[in-house]
């Protein structure tokens, strides 16, 4: 034999695959030379094809006598990308010996695969000129060798390695095992949802206007179906509740064709909108522009409610417009972060007599957002920060030598995730809207309703035993008997080099089935690299690493050494052609810039894919790295406040991504961080698998029966069983009191997020009902039964006491009660309050007992509005008032009214010492105050 001088990974959806199973040689098929003399250790394979599509499950190959040591097979595209790999067990002395892949590769009709095996001590079987003529045994074939495409094809290394040399058209009796099978259908284009009560439009010659696809993924509502405007048409919007109109130019006909719509009791929002639609969205242009400003929401009611109450950037250009008469601002256009125009950022107009409303957003929410994650574009290719290679905060850094700019991230902005709020904007407008139809169930970001994640990634950098050693200590932090697939075991990706590797493949293995993660530490020499040298080195490097790894899966996640970036979207283009869709490279560096200011300089908490300049899509997810060991940032108390913001009162949710380059105790701080707040701590392919499958599960067939809000769940596998539905809990119908599946009763909490209480219910496969009962009046959340768990609190201090509430209809407030101890005394009064602190109403209680439920009747009713939070408190001069603790951990439900829960509201239970506005909050606290609502 002559001597030797070999990415995108297999779809993880499956189809039930058919019984048959095919090989290309039978068991009795024998070679004619059993043991080759030949001692040098190789790579042996066959090029085969099927007739039809399925699965190759296994490979197989003929052992002869010395063919010994430990053997691994592997199944390879022409490409030389490696598909699938394993390693022999319980292999017999002689004959065929078969391996199975932990995962099915599916493969395609007619398309060429080659299967192989490595051989450590040679001695393998051969039949020469075997391939003279090819070999058919439908549905396989194994094709006959010819110059331009030899068959029995090998490769001599001391590793594993794709073979494509051949000798004398030799067999060397490699096999596939082969189940027939449907594959499954491709995934639907990345604009696409699965179709429901929201529709997109799109132009494909704006393709920013279909990354809104995304940002509604990302906020969980996946029912929504996309069309080009050109197939826009009265009867296609009248399929829809909602309609999101991208940044695209309209004709008079089409402005005529969305208003009448809209007239007609249909809900739209258009982004930066064509002028010729400002009459119906009830704006006056102003003929100019505000570019790269900020925005205020108007929290102090819906859909604003909960949201940040503190100007956000947003990046791109805004049309300056004034709202017209009966046109709400639900957010302001700010000229700098403390400075008000008078311009609306996004207003809200009712129109018409049938329900109808039109939203504007003066500037394009999804090119903004791209912009806030990725950076400005204008600096791609300049070396800003003065620290070469360039790298992402190069579009980000401002100040560089000569030409000075603000940065990209306003740093007294950066604690908040500001295009996730902007998205959850968003969220809350869709929901304000249809609520006059129905509510529209949505999927939570996190398993199991956690709030957030830590992605867990090294970069090892030949530290002799450190990724060992690390995962040693997860596994040893980790709960026994802890659930891998339920992020309940603390697992890590490390990024390693081929040279200087610091364990053998079949360590690596043993770590990647107990669920680590593991792949090449792609290096450009620390040097900018141009799109044809990037593609190089990803090639040769995850061929290197797959050939002296060859037992691991395909890598799915990367970041490079030194986090080379030296353009906008090259990097992801290049991991996706490659099988890499998650990316680590936007980093939270250097120290001198972060300054010791732990934050989100990407304005983002959520995994979400990269666009294009032209705002075209790429299938590569971006996770932040925000935790990084040599940024300057005092550990732990910087992983302290990131968590505590995403688990805390402000709902910054987010999944964390972290750099530790085994060299100090930053991975022991992350552990103890995280386990303190029952934070996951998890790998790259993890949150890459979840994404896909929050992603690729939805909600269909939503429609009202009655008073049950109907609609089917389909839930993708890869999320486990932790996937977490999110229901109003209040409609037109009324209250939410049930969620039924099959008819069995599904168990929900109560939660407040961004302003709005949803239910949280587990979602699996199956049809649903959520029952609302219809609203009674009057309404108030206790009956006169019901009694506090501490009558007496030991405090004397003066206070005024409340709880913060939102009706689900537009009603009046008559009334404030009060639950009274007998050594709560002195005259009490009562008050209503707006959110923002405006007193709307107060009084004096009189004719008190000397325990139990006091009513206290306002001398005017207060007219409150649906879908707004108010405070209602009482002040007790002798303190002594009744309490319970955590009681607002959970909103409440009564009827109509919704008293928020406390994450998600900056807190519920509020306090002030003496008689001024309740806005303090402590352990979730009821002080036993209600309201009595009549509509």
């Amino acid at each position: 034999m002559a001597s030797d001088q070999p990415g995108g990974s297999p779809s993880s959806g499956q189809s039930p695959r058919a019984a048959a199973v095919h090989s290309i040689w039978s068991s009795s098929d024998t070679p004619a030379v059993i043991s080759d003399p030949d001692t040098e250790p190789l790579e042996l394979g066959v090029k085969f094809t099927a007739d039809v599509p399925g699965f190759v499950t296994g490979v197989r190959f003929y052992k002869g006598a010395g063919n010994g040591g430990q053997h691994t097979g592997s199944l390879w595209s022409t490409g030389g990308t490696r598909l699938a790999s394993a390693i022999f067990t319980n292999e017999t002395a002689t004959g065929w010996q078969t391996v199975t892949f932990p995962t099915p590769v599916p493969i395609e009709a007619n398309k060429t695969y080659i299967a192989s095996y490595f051989a450590p001590q040679s001695h393998y079987s051969v039949t020469y000129d075997f391939f003279g003529v090819g070999r058919d045994n439908p549905p396989l074939h194994a094709p006959a060798s010819v110059v331009d495409n030899p068959n029995g094809v090998f490769r001599y290394a001391a590793t594993s390695g794709f073979p494509t040399f051949s000798h004398a058209r030799s067999n060397y009796w490699v096999d596939v095992v082969f189940e027939p099978g449907t594959l499954p259908p491709p995934p639907p284009p990345l604009d696409q949802g699965f179709g429901g009560p929201i529709l997109l439009v799109k132009s494909d010659a704006r393709p920013f206007s279909k990354y809104y696809s995304e940002i509604l993924r990302a906020e969980g509502i996946n029912s929504f179906t996309t069309v080009d405007l050109s197939a826009v048409t009265a009867a296609v919007l009248n399929q829809h509740d909602v309609v999101i109109l991208g940044e695209i130019p309209l004709t008079s006909a089409q402005v005529t064709v969305f208003s009448t719509w809209v007239n007609a009791g249909g809900n739209l929002i258009a982004m930066r909108p064509d002028k010729k639609l400002a009459a119906l969205l009830g704006l006056t242009d102003q003929g100019t522009t505000l570019d790269e400003g900020y925005l205020l929401i108007s929290t102090a009611a819906a859909p604003g409610t909960g949201l940040p109450n503190q100007t956000m950037q947003y990046h791109g250009v805004a049309d300056r417009y004034t709202a017209q008469s009966g046109t709400t601002t639900v957010a302001r256009l700010y000229s700098t972060a403390t400075s008000a125009t008078t311009n609306p950022a996004v207003t809200l107009r009712a129109v018409g007599s049938n329900g109808g409303q039109a939203v504007a957003f003066t500037y394009d929410l999804a090119r903004s957002i791209v912009l806030t994650r990725q950076g400005n574009p204008a600096w791609v290719g300049d070396e800003r920060d003065d620290d070469p290679p360039l790298r992402p905060v190069d579009l980000f850094f401002g100040a560089k030598p000569g030409d000075v700019k603000p940065d990209w991230v306003d740093f007294n902005k950066v604690a908040i995730p500001q295009a996730d709020e902007q998205q959850r904007l968003l969220g809350n407008i869709i929901n304000f809207v249809n609520h006059d139809r129905k509510p529209i169930p949505k999927l939570w970001y996190l398993p199991k309703g956690l709030k957030a994640a830590v992605v867990m990634a090294l970069d090892d950098h030949g530290t002799a035993t450190g990724t060992r050693d690390y995962f040693d200590v997860l596994k040893a932090n980790s709960p026994p008997g802890g659930s891998l697939d339920h992020w309940e075991c603390l697992r890590a990706t490390s990024w390693m080099y081929v040279t200087g590797t610091t364990m053998t493949d079949a360590q690596a293995a043993a770590y990647a089935a107990e669920g680590f993660d593991l792949g090449i530490h792609v290096d450009t020499g620390c040097a900018n690299w141009t799109p044809v040298s990037l593609e190089a080195t990803f090639h040769s490097e995850l061929r290197a690493f797959a050939d002296r790894f060859p037992s691991l899966p395909p890598q799915t996640g990367s970041r490079t050494h030194c986090i080379a970036w030296s353009d906008w979207a090259t990097q992801p283009k290049v991991e996706l052609s490659k099988g890499i869709r998650m990316d680590m490279n936007y980093y939270y560096a250097p120290f001198w810039w972060v300054q010791n200011r732990p934050g989100l300089f990407t304005g983002t908490g959520l995994p979400m894919r990269f666009a294009d300049l032209d705002g075209t899509m790429i299938d590569v997810y971006q996770v932040c790295t925000q935790l990084v060991d040599e940024n300057g940032v005092t550990y732990p108390q910087g992983i302290d406040t990131m968590l505590n913001r995403a688990i805390g009162s402000e709902g910054y949710y987010g999944v964390f991504g972290t750099h530790y380059y085994l060299a100090d105790n930053f991975g022991a701080k992350v552990i103890t961080s995280a386990k303190a707040r029952g934070v996951p701590i998890i790998t790259a392919n993890q949150i890459l698998d979840w994404t896909d499958g929050r992603n690729a599960s939805h909600f269909s067939q939503i429609a009202w029966a009655g008073n049950s809000l109907t609609f089917t769940a389909v839930v993708d596998g890869r999320t486990n069983g932790m996937l977490r539905g999110m229901l109003p809990v209040q409609s037109t119908k009324g209250s939410l009191t049930a969620i039924t599946r099959g008819g069995a009763n599904v168990a929900f909490t109560r939660e407040t997020i961004k302003g709005l209480t949803y239910a949280l219910f587990p979602v699996a496969d199956g049809n649903y009902s959520a029952a609302y009962t219809p609203h009674t009046f009057p309404a108030s959340f206790h009956s006169a039964s019901v009694v506090p768990g501490n009558i007496t609190a030991n405090d004397t201090s003066a206070g005024e006491l409340g709880f913060k509430f939102t009706p689900a209809v537009a009603g009046r407030v008559t009334a404030v009660k009060f639950y009274k101890g007998p050594q709560n005394t002195g005259t009490h009064s009562v008050s209503v309050w707006s959110a923002g602190g405006t007193l709307l109403a107060t009084a004096t209680a009189t004719n008190e007992t000397p325990t139990g439920w006091q009513t206290v009747q306002l001398p005017t009713p207060v007219n409150v509005v649906a879908g707004t939070t108010y405070i209602a408190s009482y002040f007790c001069p002798m303190g002594h008032y009744s309490y319970d603790y955590e009681y607002f951990a959970n909103a409440r439900t009564s009827g109509p009214l919704t008293a928020l829960s406390s994450i998600g509201s900056g807190g519920n239970g509020v306090y002030n010492f003496g008689h001024a506005f309740p806005d303090k909050t402590y352990r979730d606290l009821s002080y036993w105050v209600d309201i009595v609502f009549t509509p």
